[in-house]
C-alpha cells in the first residue's frame, strides 16, 4: 500500500471519505510482532504518528531482523514520543495480547500474507497501483 498511499490519503482520506485502519498480520516471526508492538505503543500516544512509525519500520524493515528493545525505543523517542510512556506500552503483557488477538482475528478471516487488503469486506492481496484501490473505493462509496 505503501506506493498508492500518498494518492489514497489525498483522493479519498483527506476528504473524509475513507479511513485507513491497519490491522497487524505477524507472519515475520519478532520482527512483526515487536514492530507492530511499536507501532501500537506510538499511536496510543499519537495516533497521527502511527503512521510515520509505520513508514519508517516498513523502510527500515531490514534492521528488523536485528532489532532489540533499544532500537524499538530509539524509533519512538526519534518520532518524539515520551519515552517513559512508550516503554510502559511496549513492556505492558495486555498490548501485546492485543496485537496477537489482531493478528488471530485476520488469519480467522483467512489472511495470512501482506500486503493484503479489505475495503469493506472485498480483499484482494499484493502490491496494487492506485488504480486497483481507486476502483474499490469507488465500487465501495454510496
Amino acid at each position: 500500500m505503501l506506493g498508492a498511499e500518498p494518492e489514497i490519503v489525498a483522493n479519498y482520506v483527506e476528504t473524509g471519505q475513507v479511513k485507513v485502519v491497519f490491522w497487524p498480520v505477524l507472519n515475520h516471526g519478532s520482527p512483526s510482532v515487536y514492530s507492530t508492538l511499536t507501532a501500537e505503543c506510538i499511536g496510543r500516544q499519537n495516533e497521527a504518528a502511527f503512521w510515520a512509525a509505520h513508514q519508517r519500520l516498513f523502510e527500515n524493515q531490514r534492521d528488523l531482523w536485528q532489532a532489540d528493545r533499544d532500537y524499538y525505543v530509539a524509533t519512538a523517542v526519534a518520532l518524539g514520543m515520551d519515552q517513559a510512556a512508550f516503554e510502559a506500552c511496549y513492556d505492558n503483557p495486555d498490548t501485546l495480547a492485543h496485537i496477537q488477538k489482531l493478528d488471530e482475528m485476520r488469519r480467522q478471516w483467512g489472511i495470512f500474507s501482506q500486503p493484503t487488503f479489505d475495503v469493506n469486506g472485498r480483499v484482494f492481496s499484493g502490491a496494487q497501483p492506485f488504480s486497483a484501490f481507486e476502483q474499490v473505493i469507488e465500487d465501495a462509496l454510496p
